[in-house]
């Protein structure tokens, strides 16, 4: 803040701006504790979807050890057929979501592969699910970090530098016009005691 001009009109300048920020803080505050809190609960989301995906691969080590046989392999690849992405607005910050999503099962012969090809399939198909909502609620705990610093950057530029630096302003100028009205005083005092020595002077002539 620049070296404030010692004057009234400066002091109300200094003072609206003041209340200017301090109205403001509450607001950036408020919209700082939303965006820890949704940030909390999308970091426990991932936590969640990363534990149901090694507790997934667990259950299928378990139920079917056929996996590891080098001798079997899979002809039924799955894929994406449709991502489609949306997002939504959490105090200004646009987080994406998930909108859509398709997952197909290439055709393969029912014939041919093992008898519990399906089930595997089913257990795949849950996997990709997880990793692409796990994608997802990555993306949006990076948006969230990014964006509760900057508010948070923002709180303590408030709250650490303009308020205190405003304040600190106004007291100087208040204390300069104060001994400014003191001193004023002091004068016309003065001023009155010289006219009214002189005006008895004038009378004992």
């Amino acid at each position: 803040m620049s070296q404030a001009t010692l004057n009234k009109s400066a002091l109300s300048r200094l003072e609206r701006q003041r209340d200017l920020y301090k109205r403001f803080l509450p607001s950036l505050e408020m919209k700082r504790r939303t965006l820890l809190a949704e940030r909390q609960q999308t970091a426990a989301q991932l936590a969640a979807q990363r534990a149901e995906i090694d507790a997934l691969e667990a259950e299928v080590g378990e139920a079917l050890p056929m996996l590891a046989d080098d001798d079997v392999v899979l002809e039924a690849p799955l894929r994406i057929a449709t991502l489609r992405l949306g997002d939504e607005n959490r105090v200004g910050v646009r987080l994406p979501v998930l909108a859509e999503l398709a997952i197909e099962r290439a055709a393969y012969p029912r014939l041919v592969q093992p008898h519990w090809m399906d089930g595997v399939l089913e257990r795949l198909e849950q996997r990709l699910r997880l990793e692409v909502a796990q994608r997802i609620a990555t993306r949006r705990l990076a948006i969230l970090d990014a964006a509760a610093r900057t508010v948070t950057q923002r709180v303590n530029l408030f709250e650490k530098v303009m308020i205190p630096q405003a304040e600190s302003a106004i007291a100087r100028i208040e204390l300069y016009l104060a001994d400014q009205e003191r001193a004023s005083v002091v004068r016309a005092k003065l001023a009155k005691r010289k006219r009214q020595a002189a005006e008895r002077r004038e009378e004992g002539a």
